[in-house]
C-alpha cells in the first residue's frame, strides 16, 4: 500500500519513511504524457485544416495577429517568435503582463529548483546518514523529507533563502509591471476615459450636473470640460430590448421565405432592407404593403412556387406583416418616450442616478481628483478613475448604495453556503476515490490495483485529479453570476471578483481539504482515542500529501494546457450555436472571437504556485513540474491571448498587483508547515529564528504590497509635467485608445 496513506511505525520520527515512490511518478508523468500528445497531435491536425476557426482572430480588420501558415507544426515556431510589442498591440497590456507573469514565475521555479536539487537534497543525504541506504538515488532527488533532526537545519536555511528569492523576483516585476502601467497611462492620456472619472453616492445637493461641476472646478482640480449624471432610463431599456426581440423574428421570418443566402438572380439586399424598415402611413400604406408582397413573391425559395406552396408563403408573409407593424409601433413608441424623456430632463434627484462621469481638460486633473477627498462626508461622492466605456456593465450602473448593499450581503452569504457545499464535495470525493474506499464497495479492486501499478497509479492520482477539475469546472460561472448579482458596475471588476473568490475556493477545495480529509480519515480512530497525538498526526499527514500534489502539478502541465488548444467547450457550443443560426446576425455572433475571461487563466497558476511553496523544501523536485507547468502554460496562453481571445476591455494591469500579493501571502502555507514540523521535532530554536520570517511577510503584505498597489494606481505628478513638456504637440485623440509601445 502506498505510503500516502499509511502512518509509520517510528512515533518518535513518522516522516523518516516518507518518500514519493518513482514508479508513480513515471506512471503519471506516461498517463499525462499520452492524454497531452493526443490533444497535440489532433490540434495541429485540425488547425492545419481548419484555421479560422482555431485562429479566429485572424479574421479581424484591426490589430488582427500575424497569418499562420496550414503546415502541421508551424505555429508552434510562429508564436514563439511573436514579441511583447505585438501583443501590446494586438491584445493590451492585461495580456502582455499575464504573459510576464507566467515568465516570472517559470524563471523563480527554475531557480528554486537548481537551489533545491544541487544544495538541499545532497545536504539532506550527507546530514541523514541513517536513512534507508537501499533508496535510490532517483527517489531522494523527487523527495527531500523531513529526516533525522539533523538535516533540519537544511529546511531551515531553505526557508530563508526561498524567501529571500520569492521577494526578490516579485519586486522586480511590481517595477516592471508598475514603470508598463505609467508608460500605458501616458500614452493614452488624451483620450476621453483617460481624462474622466467615475463619480458614485452623489449627494442631493450636487445632484445637477452644472452644481457638480462648480463643485470640482472650485476644488481646483483643473478645468472640467463635461459632466455628465445617468439617468434613470429602466423604461427605455424594456423598450429597447423589445424592439430587439421583434427584430430578429422579422429576419428569421425573412430567412425561411428568402434563403440565406437567396438564390434568386433578381435579389437586392438594399431594396429589400428599404422596403422593411420604411414606416408608410396613411394613403400610401396599402401599396407600399403590396409592394412587400410582390417583392417576396419575386424572389423567395424555388419550393415556394407551386400551389401548395404559394399558400404557404402568404400565410408567412401575413406573419410578417403582422410583425412589421409591431415592429415599427414599438420604434415608434420608443422615439416618443426617448423624446419626451431628454427633452424635459432636468437633472432632478428622481429622475437621475447617483453616479455621473466628469471629464477634465487633461488626465493629471482626473489622477488628482481620484486621490482627493473631495466631499466633507466620507461616504458620499467616491472619485474613482473612469472606465473604459466598454467595460461599464451599463445594466448596473444606476444601482442605489442601499440595494448594492442588500446584493453584497445575499451575495457573500451565497457564496459561504456554495462553498461549504463544494467542500463537502471535495471531502467525499477524497475518500471515495481512496483504495481503501473503494475496497468496501468492490473489494477486488485494491488486490487487482496491487498487482499493476499502472492501474494503482491511475486510482491513486490521476482519478482524483481529474475529477478535481470536473467538479470545478463550472464554478467561475456560478462565481460570475454571484459578482453581477452583488451588483459590481464594470467587468473588469466582475473578473477581479471571480479570480480572487475561485483561487480562494480552489486553495480551500484542493489544498486544504483534499489533504486534511486524507489525515482525518485515515486516523480518525487514534484522534478519538488520544486528541493530544493530533499536532503530530497532522504534522505527519500533511506532508504525505506531496506525492499526490507533484503528480496535479503534472497532469495540469503535460495534460490540461494541450486540452486548451483543441478548445473543446467554445468550439462545441459555437457549432451547436451554428446549426441553429438563420440570420446573418446570428451567423455572424456564432463565429466571433471569444472575449478573454481571466477567471479561466490565472487561478490555477495561483493555485500551482502555492502549492510549490507549500512543498518547497520538502519535495524541491515539484519545482522542476511547477517550472514544466509555467513554461507550457506561459506558451498555450500565448497562442490563446494572441491567436484566440478578443480583448473586451483594457486595464492597464490594474488586476496584476492585487494577484501578485496574494502569491506572496501563499507564503503563510509554507511557513505554518515548517514551523509546525521543527517544533514537532523539539528544535525550539529553529521555531524561535523562524518567526521573524512571519513578521517579514506580514509587513510586505501590509506595507510594501500596498505602496506599490497605491502607486501603480496613479502616475506621479512628476511624470505628468515631464511628459508635457517631451510631447507638447501629440493630438487629442477624443475617442479610442490608442497604443503604447512595449
Amino acid at each position: 500500500m502506498s505510503s500516502i496513506y499509511l502512518l509509520e511505525e517510528k512515533p518518535q520520527d513518522p516522516a523518516d519513511d516518507y518518500l514519493a515512490h518513482a514508479s508513480d511518478l513515471l506512471t503519471q508523468t506516461t498517463f499525462s504524457l499520452v492524454i497531452g500528445g493526443t490533444a497535440l497531435f489532433w490540434f495541429c491536425l485540425l488547425r492545419s485544416r481548419w484555421p479560422d476557426v482555431y485562429a479566429p482572430r485572424g479574421r479581424l480588420l484591426f490589430a488582427a495577429p500575424a497569418r499562420i501558415g496550414k503546415t502541421f507544426f508551424g505555429w508552434i515556431s510562429m508564436v514563439l517568435h511573436v514579441n511583447d510589442a505585438d501583443i501590446m498591440f494586438t491584445s493590451g497590456l492585461d495580456a502582455l503582463l499575464v504573459l510576464r507573469l507566467f515568465r516570472m514565475l517559470a524563471s523563480l521555479s527554475f531557480t528554486a529548483s537548481a537551489i533545491g536539487l544541487f544544495i538541499v537534497v545532497p545536504a539532506k543525504v550527507l546530514l541523514d546518514p541513517d536513512s534507508n541506504p537501499e533508496t535510490r538515488l532517483y527517489d531522494r532527488v523527487v523527495t527531500a523529507a523531513m529526516g533525522s533532526k539533523d538535516s533540519l537545519v537544511v529546511h531551515f536555511a531553505f526557508a530563508y533563502v526561498f524567501t529571500a528569492l520569492v521577494y526578490f523576483y516579485f519586486a522586480r516585476f511590481a517595477y516592471e509591471t508598475v514603470a508598463l502601467r505609467w508608460q500605458y497611462l501616458l500614452r493614452v492620456r488624451n483620450t476621453r476615459p483617460a481624462r474622466s472619472v467615475a463619480v458614485t453616492n452623489i449627494p442631493p445637493e450636487l445632484a445637477e450636473e452644472q452644481r457638480l461641476k462648480q463643485h470640482f472646478e472650485q476644488s481646483g482640480l483643473g478645468k472640467v470640460l463635461s459632466v455628465e449624471v445617468v439617468p434613470r432610463i429602466e423604461r427605455l431599456g424594456v423598450l429597447v430590448r423589445r424592439r430587439f426581440q421583434l427584430l430578429e423574428r422579422i429576419e428569421e421570418q425573412v430567412v425561411v421565405i428568402l434563403g440565406n443566402p437567396c438564390p434568386a438572380v433578381s435579389y437586392d439586399p438594399d431594396a429589400l432592407h428599404a422596403l422593411l424598415t420604411s414606416h408608410v402611413h396613411g394613403d400610401g400604406a396599402a401599396e407600399h404593403w403590396s409592394e412587400i408582397r410582390q417583392v417576396l413573391h419575386q424572389w423567395a425559395l424555388p419550393k415556394f412556387q407551386t400551389e401548395r406552396g404559394v399558400r404557404a408563403l402568404d400565410k408567412m408573409i401575413d406573419q410578417l406583416e403582422l410583425r412589421l407593424r409591431r415592429f415599427q409601433h414599438a420604434d415608434s413608441v420608443l422615439q416618443q418616450v426617448r423624446n419626451e424623456w431628454f427633452l424635459t430632463y432636468d437633472g432632478r434627484r428622481d429622475r437621475s442616478s447617483t453616479v455621473g462621469f466628469v471629464t477634465f481638460e487633461n488626465a493629471a486633473s482626473a489622477h488628482l481628483a481620484a486621490q482627493t477627498f473631495t466631499f466633507s462626508q466620507p461616504f458620499e461622492l467616491r472619485v474613482d478613475l473612469a472606465s473604459e466605456p466598454r467595460d461599464v456593465f451599463w445594466e448596473l450602473i444606476t444601482l442605489r448604495a442601499s440595494s448594492r448593499f442588500m446584493r453584497t450581503i445575499l451575495s457573500l452569504a451565497t457564496y459561504i453556503l456554495m462553498l461549504l457545499y463544494w467542500l463537502t464535495l471535495a471531502f467525499l470525493l477524497s475518500t471515495l476515490v481512496s483504495l481503501d474506499s473503494l475496497k468496501t464497495y468492490f473489494p477486488w479492486l485494491p488486490d487487482m490495483a496491487e498487482k499493476n501499478r499502472w492501474l494503482k497509479s491511475l486510482f491513486q492520482y490521476t482519478t482524483p485529479t481529474f475529477m478535481l477539475s470536473l467538479m470545478n469546472s463550472c464554478v467561475p460561472y456560478i462565481l460570475s453570476w454571484l459578482a453581477q448579482l452583488e451588483g459590481v458596475q464594470s467587468r473588469s471588476a466582475i473578473q477581479a471578483s471571480v479570480v480572487r473568490r475561485y483561487y480562494l475556493f480552489l486553495l480551500s477545495n484542493v489544498l486544504l481539504i483534499f489533504t486534511l480529509s486524507r489525515a482525518v480519515l485515515a486516523d480518525y480512530s487514534k484522534w478519538i482515542e488520544n486528541p493530544a497525538l493530533i499536532p503530530r498526526l497532522l504534522a505527519t499527514r500533511l506532508p504525505t500529501a506531496a506525492p499526490f500534489f507533484l503528480d496535479y502539478v503534472i497532469l495540469y502541465a503535460l495534460a490540461y494546457y494541450p486540452l486548451q488548444l483543441l478548445q473543446f467547450g467554445s468550439i462545441s457550443l459555437a457549432m451547436f450555436r451554428r446549426m441553429l443560426c438563420r440570420t446573418p446576425r446570428q451567423f455572424a455572433d456564432a463565429l466571433r472571437p471569444n472575449y478573454v475571461d481571466w477567471a479561466f487563466i490565472l487561478p490555477q497558476p495561483m493555485l500551482v504556485f502555492t502549492v510549490l511553496t507549500t512543498y518547497s523544501s520538502l519535495a524541491p523536485f515539484i519545482f522542476v513540474l511547477g517550472a514544466v507547468y509555467f513554461v507550457i502554460g506561459g506558451f498555450v496562453t500565448k497562442y490563446l491571448l494572441y491567436y484566440v481571445y478578443g480583448r473586451r476591455f483594457e486595464t492597464a494591469g490594474q488586476f496584476i498587483l492585487p494577484i501578485l500579493k496574494a502569491l506572496t501571502g501563499s507564503l503563510w502555507h509554507y511557513y505554518v508547515l515548517i514551523i509546525g514540523l521543527c517544533a514537532l521535532k523539539g528544535k525550539v530554536l529553529y521555531v524561535l529564528f523562524l518567526l521573524p520570517l512571519l513578521y517579514i511577510n506580514w509587513y510586505l503584505l501590509s506595507r510594501v504590497a500596498a505602496q506599490f498597489y497605491d502607486n501603480g494606481q496613479f502616475v506621479p505628478a512628476d511624470m505628468w509635467s515631464v511628459s508635457e513638456r517631451s510631447t507638447p504637440s501629440e493630438p487629442n485623440t477624443a475617442h479610442g485608445h490608442s497604443q503604447p509601445s512595449a
